[in-house]
């Protein structure tokens, strides 16, 4: 059996940037993302408008975020503040990430447990849910048409989307049995 070596992921940021320009990169997704957009807007930030990552580091960089726990945009914004700039920039990533937000939470919170029973803030609430789905819809092709390349990739798709939004298998499950084998079929080629 015969092992194959993955391309190398750059462990360098394409450019290094300053501690506000992170901060001010995570406040502007913070401040202006809603529900599941994050990641999408997150790509289109560091990836195609400032060009800090290339999509492979990013790529490896939400795989990593998405198996530690907590919710993965904040995870992605100290995780890629440090890639970026050290723990200050995990710092800058996570401050910059929460500040808008948490302020925004606790202002709505107080309006909604007001006023909640106006008419048509249910449907409101709603299409921003739509919203959100959209763009991660769209993320996903963008990502995939750039680095789904073998049926086998496909296949993992198809199975870990099946096990989880079909068969409401445990995630921690379907990650613990399901990255050691595509790890096997990516490495492995028979002789």
């Amino acid at each position: 059996m015969a092992v194959k070596t993955a391309e190398a992921i750059p462990d360098e940021p394409l450019i290094r940037p300053s501690l506000a320009a992170i901060f001010g990169c995570f406040f502007t997704i913070g401040s202006q993302s809603f529900g599941g957009g994050t990641t999408a807007w997150l790509r289109r930030e560091v990836v195609t408008k400032r060009g800090w990552l290339s999509d492979k580091q990013f790529l490896a960089s939400l795989a990593i975020c998405q198996i530690a726990p907590g919710p993965n945009p904040l995870n992605m914004a100290v995780f890629l503040g440090g890639f970026l700039g050290g723990a200050k920039g995990a710092l800058a990533g996570f401050a910059g990430m929460m500040a808008f937000p948490s302020f925004l939470c606790l202002i709505l919170g107080a309006l909604y447990f007001t006023y909640h029973q106006i008419p048509g803030l249910e449907t409101l609430l709603g299409g921003l849910g739509a919203v959100a789905i959209g763009m991660n819809i769209a993320n996903a092709v963008r990502l995939s048409r750039k680095n789904i390349r073998k049926l086998r990739q496909i296949l993992v798709i198809v199975l870990v989307g099946i096990a989880v939004g079909i068969l409401h298998f445990p995630l921690l499950n379907v990650l613990l049995v399901g990255i050691p084998l595509n790890l096997l079929a990516e490495t492995w080629k028979p002789s």
